[in-house]
């Protein structure tokens, strides 16, 4: 299982990939409006939690929506930076 769970507790099915002062968020499930509602809200991004597979971490200071996108296979992408 794949899980982002933003700071208001928001659960949402997914990974995401960190890189180059970027976050890349991968969504599925969800509609781009109401993805782009969720992360367009600093308060929901600047902690977000991740549950991978067994593994888990938090990334912390993602706070500006930069890109979002639908993409094939009924997923949201979107791109963060702080």
């Amino acid at each position: 299982m794949e899980h982002l769970i933003l700071n208001n507790g928001t659960e949402l099915n997914g990974h995401l990939l960190e890189t180059d002062g970027k976050l890349f968020l991968y969504m599925y499930g969800i509609s781009l409006e109401d993805a782009f509602t969720l992360l367009i809200d600093p308060n929901n991004t600047k902690v977000i939690r991740w549950e991978r597979y067994g593994d888990n971490g938090t990334v912390k200071g993602y706070k500006h929506l930069t890109a979002i996108s639908e993409e094939t296979g009924d997923m949201i992408s979107a791109v963060l930076k702080k």
